[in-house]
């Protein structure tokens, strides 16, 4: 493992760590895995400049706030915040006031996947709800020294899978019972799964709802999380994975039973959600 930690961090007034874990090798082959992490409290003059670290860096900034530069920019981080950054990137960050940071260096085999994905859809700087930042949960687990692989395995997968959801707009609503979402919207959905068998359009949608064809398409999202046509092939495909389970239906039957514009329809839609599994082997695999 290539990293580098300075042997002196002017700056530092108080840590908790380094928290070191050594995970297992078939967790370094197939998971996301930490190296270390700790909370400092720091001030003036602490700063850090790396080129190179074999490694990703996530931050969640307690109190104060930190500036960073990186990959051609420059942004300061507040209370509250989280920081994602590929150290592998040249990287720089200090502090201009007291701030308490907790921190944890992390890898894996598809990590860089999930770092793509996140600084593409929304940059470094993220906000969770507390109850979904589970990086103090991960810090108590590796200062457990505690061979616990896959449980922090599983904390890393889940902090992350929360900061990409945090990059769609009704991330907020995830939880909230559908006696929130508007009753034009709620009225849509009813039609749906009484109708998802017919041909329905989105202009047929939007006259249900009582609200203009584009007004409709953004209230739809904004409630539901996805748009009125995906909502509405997701629902078909989910029924369509039912009938393909419980009953004896051709292919054929089913794709004209969820409302599908013929079967070759059917089996290129069912096929691109299913990773390449067709309608016919999604049947033999479910039995």
């Amino acid at each position: 493992m290539n990293f580098y930690i300075p042997k002196v961090e002017p700056g530092i007034k108080t840590k908790k760590g380094l928290y070191f874990y050594e995970p297992s090798a078939l967790t370094k082959e197939l998971y996301h895995y930490v190296l270390w992490g700790g909370e400092y409290i720091v001030d003036v003059p602490y700063s850090i400049t790396r080129d190179y670290m074999k490694s990703f860096i996530l931050f969640y900034i307690k109190k104060g706030s930190m500036h960073f530069h990186y990959l051609g920019q420059s942004f300061t981080a507040f209370k509250g915040e989280i920081v994602l950054l590929d150290c592998k990137e040249k990287n720089h960050y200090h502090a201009a006031e007291e701030t308490t940071f907790q921190f944890i260096h992390f890898t894996g085999k598809h990590t860089q996947d999930m770092y793509n994905e996140l600084y593409k859809r929304k940059g470094c700087v993220f906000k969770l709800p507390a109850e979904k930042n589970n990086i103090p949960h991960i810090l108590s687990l590796i200062a457990s020294n505690q061979e616990i692989d896959f449980e922090i395995s599983l904390q890393i997968y889940e902090l992350l899978g929360n900061l990409l959801e945090s990059t769609r707009s009704t991330f907020e609503k995830r939880d909230v019972k559908a006696v929130n979402i508007p009753t034009e919207i709620q009225a849509v959905l009813a039609y749906i799964s009484e109708h998802f068998s017919s041909k329905i359009t989105v202009e047929q949608l939007s006259e249900i709802s009582n609200l203009s064809t584009y007004h409709f398409c953004r209230t739809f999202k904004k409630y539901v999380g996805t748009s009125p046509h995906q909502y509405l092939l997701n629902y078909r495909l989910i029924q369509a994975k039912n009938l393909l389970v419980e009953t004896s239906l051709t292919v054929e039957q089913i794709s004209i039973e969820c409302g599908f514009n013929g079967i070759g329809h059917f089996i290129k839609a069912f096929s691109q959600s299913t990773g390449g599994i067709t309608p016919g082997k999604f049947r033999k695999l479910c039995f």
